[in-house]
C-alpha cells in the first residue's frame, strides 16, 4: 500500500471557467443587447429617427464596456449578487441578519421578537 501512487485526475479548464460573452456575464450582456436593440429598432429605425438609433447603439457600447470591467474584476459577481440578495426581504437591505444582542434581551427563545425564522 505504501508503494501505490496517488491517483491524479485531469480537470479541463473549459469546465471550470465561467461562461462569458466578450468578457461580460451572459445574461446581462444578452439583456442589454435586447433592450438597446428594441429601443434602437423600434423607436429609431422604424420611425426614421436615426438619432435614437445611434443613441441606443452608443448606450449599448457603454453598457457592454461597464459589464466587461465588471467581468474582469470578478467573473462570478452576478452569481454572488443573486445569492446574497436572496437572503433579504427587500432588495439591498439584509433583514435576515440581525444585530447582536445579549441573551437577557433576547429572552428564552434566543431570537429577538422582531425577527421571524425563515427556512430556505
Amino acid at each position: 500500500m505504501a508503494d501505490e501512487k496517488l491517483r491524479q485526475l485531469t480537470i479541463n479548464q473549459s469546465m471550470t471557467k465561467p461562461l462569458l460573452i466578450m468578457g461580460c456575464d451572459r445574461s446581462l450582456f444578452a439583456t442589454s443587447a435586447i433592450m438597446c436593440g428594441y429601443v434602437g429598432f423600434n423607436l429609431g429605425f422604424s420611425r426614421g429617427n436615426w438619432g435614437i438609433m445611434f443613441l441606443a447603439a452608443g448606450a449599448w457600447f457603454l453598457i457592454s464596456f461597464g459589464l466587461r470591467l465588471m467581468g474582469k474584476a470578478d467573473p462570478l459577481m452576478m452569481d454572488v449578487f443573486r445569492r446574497s440578495s436572496s437572503y433579504s426581504d427587500r432588495p439591498f437591505i439584509n433583514q435576515f441578519f440581525y444585530p447582536a444582542h445579549s441573551l437577557i434581551e433576547r429572552g428564552r427563545s434566543g431570537m429577538p421578537p422582531s425577527v421571524t425564522k425563515r427556512w430556505l
